[in-house]
């Protein structure tokens, strides 16, 4: 055990109190203090705990105390040089009616994490190069493409003066001038809507009408004014919503959906909820999978957070957490 790379430990709690009964030399790598430490005082551990992260550690040993299962949890200690993260994976006995035992192993995965925050930086970054590449093609076909689609149609109505409105060829004309014209604002608007501009809230109600149109699928919406945000955010929020309805209209046989943007303290929290089947067994989700996977990177990307909640004929709800310093709240239909 004294050469495994990680820190073999023995941690009890007795009375309420936590107490390291066995720790490895690993113990200095890992966790910056050495062993005898850890065995003299577990509060030394304790108090490196970082501040965000100590009800979760605590909640996670309850869990564990209380369903006797496994113990894992992953978490920053405070170091002398930099902050480090630890992965705990350990076993839970009890010895006797008033101890609580587990056996297990602390990792430092601080390399994982930093490359994990790497990638996502750079995830980051092709994403938003991403989306200005589709706002500056949805500028150009409005623009340029609207503007010769205009010059064509004002050359058909001189023609039309000239040789007569009942000419059918000249109608056709008409007829596809029109459809094409129509077609470069759908694409145009599904590669960035130009409300979006306006803000979240007005980007969402356009999408909410689009939807019903398109579907013919009620949507009851409540937004709150939400023009404050960043592009980024505003973006990736909208992109999940659009994803979640395009899931309603394919999958979920849906009656009506519910659409709810709200303000909480320190969160922007989006909701999106079904009333259809429900998602379907795990092992048949392959189908929606990928896009479900593209909604929680997406919150990943802003350091939010994506949940999926379904039941069989129940419906679904996408609830997404993103952390936001305007702590402003408050709802508009």
């Amino acid at each position: 055990m004294q050469h495994v790379p990680g820190l073999i430990f023995r941690l009890c709690r007795l009375d309420g109190r936590l107490r390291f009964t066995f720790a490895s030399d690993a113990a200095l790598p890992v966790c910056g203090l050495a062993a005898a430490e850890l065995l003299r005082s577990p509060e030394a551990f304790v108090d490196r705990l970082h501040p965000q992260d100590r009800a979760d550690f605590e909640a996670s040993l309850q869990a564990s105390t209380l369903h006797g299962q496994s113990w894992n949890w992953e978490g920053r200690l405070l170091t002398d040089d930099t902050p480090k993260w630890i992965n705990i994976r350990a076993t839970v006995t009890r010895p006797d009616a008033a101890t609580v035992q587990w056996d297990g192993v602390m990792l430092n995965v601080s390399h994982g994490r930093r490359r994990e925050a790497h990638l996502r930086d750079m995830a980051a970054h092709m994403e938003f190069a991403r989306e200005q590449e589709r706002a500056r093609l949805a500028r150009d076909i409005h623009d340029e493409l609207g503007q010769l689609l205009t010059a064509l149609k004002m050359d058909v109505s001189l023609l039309m003066r000239r040789l007569g409105t009942d000419d059918p060829q000249l109608q056709s004309m008409t007829a596809l001038v029109d459809a094409a014209t129509a077609a470069g604002r759908r694409v145009a608007a599904q590669l960035r809507p130009a409300v979006l501009d306006l803000g979240l809230s007005d980007g969402l109600t356009w999408l909410a009408e689009q939807f019903t149109q398109r579907y013919g699928l009620p949507v009851r919406s409540e937004l709150c004014a939400a023009s404050d945000l960043d592009d980024m955010t505003s973006i990736q929020l909208f992109r999940i919503a659009q994803e979640a309805l395009t899931n309603v209209a394919r999958h979920a046989g849906a009656a009506t959906v519910q659409l709810r943007l709200d303000r909480p303290p320190g969160l922007i929290a989006l909701d999106i909820a079904d009333d259809g089947v429900g998602l379907p067994p795990q092992a048949n989700r392959a189908q929606r999978s990928f896009g479900l996977r593209g909604m929680r990177e997406r919150a990943h990307l802003l350091n939010g957070t994506l949940e999926c909640v379904s039941a069989a004929g129940r419906g679904t709800t996408i609830r997404v957490r993103v952390p936001h310093g305007d702590t402003r709240s408050g709802a508009r239909p």
